[in-house]
């Protein structure tokens, strides 16, 4: 298990669910809770990926009109919260959790930020 995946799993209030790489061409899943595994086909996961890095190529204009670093991108669902945070051009780490009430987004980053 990666050091980031250990990191993001050992924040105080994140249940994770899944935990990826992303590359520009091609993804690894370094993480999946047994639960969640039985949910998704490989196809699946590779849709979602080609979604995600569609979305990180067409948000570079966008990022850079805020004039901010850029450290990660969050949605929240009603019972998951994904965070997708970025380590280079067109590399970003998937990370999805349990939503919970309060929930640890400003750690999550700030945390995998650190690495």
């Amino acid at each position: 298990m990666s050091e980031l995946v250990e990191t993001l799993r050992g924040i105080d209030g994140a249940e994770a669910r899944v935990i990826a790489s992303l590359g520009s061409l091609d993804f690894e899943v370094e993480y999946i809770r047994e639960d969640v595994e039985s949910r998704y086909s490989g196809g699946d996961l590779e849709s979602a990926y080609r979604l995600i890095m569609a979305n990180q190529v067409t948000g570079d204009e966008f990022k850079e009109l805020i004039d901010e670093p850029f450290e990660a991108q969050t949605l929240f669902f009603e019972n998951v919260v994904v965070l997708v945070l970025p380590s280079a051009r067109y590399e970003a780490v998937f990370a999805s959790f349990d939503r919970t009430e309060p929930f640890p987004v400003i750690e999550l980053i700030d945390a995998a930020d650190r690495l």
